[in-house]
């Protein structure tokens, strides 16, 4: 009964996020178990979280990134004590970066190709959480918040042995090995849900002392904006680089396609209107995101003929549908400047259906167009700049 009392407790949002998990848990199991069954275990692929530019590996940075989002409105609420703030900001960024190392496979790259720069990404990793913790050792926080973060960095820290089981053992037995690949990936899960569980207390602080909510996706957008645009070339040379092509940008695209849903979620709580026309935006921000992550730069299928590039078609069609889709919801987009756009990245994937510099670079651009549009329709909403910390990331 205790149980059944403290599921009711539980925000639909959040069942829904452990829900999604558990089938992509599942899935990651049967990929292994029935691999060799054909066009099945090719899908299951493509949805299980033990793949590369996939759903799995989508859905796992985009829980990163979430509750980075969420760390950072601890940041932003300017009634919490400045170190404590600090630790919040500190623990936002060590979460983009395991956001980043799930969707571009950066660990696994530096662990078979550049070992001691593994161990520079090791340690920025752990000063940034020594860091956070410091802060929030000084600031008092809570013991119950600091040993649920420390579990999930706990569990976090399980994955190296789970991955060095993988490779020193044999495993002739699919079914066991897909056990073993779910444990390693719930194991991970677990974490990113923990974090996010202990972190909504940031946002639903500041919803209750300023007002507002994902505070700095909109009060920093020009922030936003430089960084993505400092990232871009880096991130997309990259994508030359690392053995996942796309990886790298793709993570910005997404995450970038990510701000913009929970841009309109915060919208609609500042409004106290969840209509069916804002669940329609979100819905489609967040395929937008899943897709920039999980089509596959090498899909080009012939089409008369000629090899077209799906990335190219989807990133046509999400312009077209945007253009359609915003300015009905109050966003300024141009709906004749669009056309054009959508039409030629369209002819595009036909001309070069094979250009990684186009289909890895493209995309970013078009998730930071849709934000600006979106972080300026919601700016109107945004709470007093006095409630915000000065620098907020």
């Amino acid at each position: 009964m205790q149980l059944l009392a403290g599921l009711r407790h539980v925000p639909r949002w959040f069942g829904a996020l452990v829900g999604i998990s558990l089938v992509l848990i599942l899935a990651t199991f049967l990929s292994y178990a029935l691999n060799g069954h054909g066009a099945l275990s090719t899908a299951l692929f493509w949805l299980g979280l033990g793949g590369e530019n996939n759903i799995g590996s989508w859905w796992s940075g985009m829980l990163f990134a979430s509750g980075a989002v969420l760390a950072f409105d601890g940041f932003a609420n300017a009634r919490q004590p400045r170190c404590e703030r600090n630790g919040w900001c500190a623990l936002g960024f060590a979460l983009l970066l395991l956001s980043f190392d799930e969707v571009a496979s950066l660990h696994e790259f530096l662990g078979n190709n550049a070992r001691p720069y593994l161990a520079v990404l090791g340690a920025v990793g752990l000063g940034l959480v020594g860091y956070a913790m410091r802060q929030w050792l000084r600031a008092g926080v809570a013991k119950q918040t600091l040993g649920r973060l420390l579990v999930a960095f706990g569990l976090l820290a399980t994955v190296p042995v789970h991955e060095a089981a993988q490779k020193l053992l044999e495993w002739p037995n699919p079914v066991v090995y897909g056990l073993r690949a779910a444990l390693e990936e719930s194991t991970e899960i677990a974490a990113m849900l923990l974090f996010i569980w202990v972190l909504r207390g940031n946002s639903a602080s500041l919803l209750r002392d300023a007002r507002d909510l994902f505070a700095p996706l909109a009060q920093r957008r020009a922030l936003i904006r430089a960084g993505a645009i400092v990232l871009w070339p880096g991130l997309t040379a990259a994508t030359f680089v690392l053995p996942q092509p796309g990886g790298p940008a793709d993570w910005l695209a997404a995450v970038l396609f990510l701000l913009c849903a929970l841009l309109a979620l915060r919208a609609a709580v500042l409004d106290g209107r969840m209509t069916a026309r804002t669940k329609l935006l979100i819905s489609f921000y967040v395929a937008a995101s899943a897709a920039a992550n999980a089509v596959a730069l090498e899909w080009n299928p012939l089409v008369l003929n000629t090899p077209v590039s799906v990335r190219g078609l989807v990133l046509a069609l999400l312009v077209l549908v945007a253009a359609l889709l915003l300015p009905a919801s109050r966003r300024r987009m141009n709906l004749l400047r669009a056309l054009p756009v959508s039409a030629a990245i369209a002819a595009s994937a036909a001309v070069w259906s094979d250009s990684q510099l186009l289909w890895c670079g493209l995309p970013p651009l078009v998730a930071l167009w849709l934000y600006l549009i979106e972080s300026k329709a919601v700016t109107v909403q945004s709470a007093p700049a006095a409630t915000l910390a000065p620098t907020a990331a």
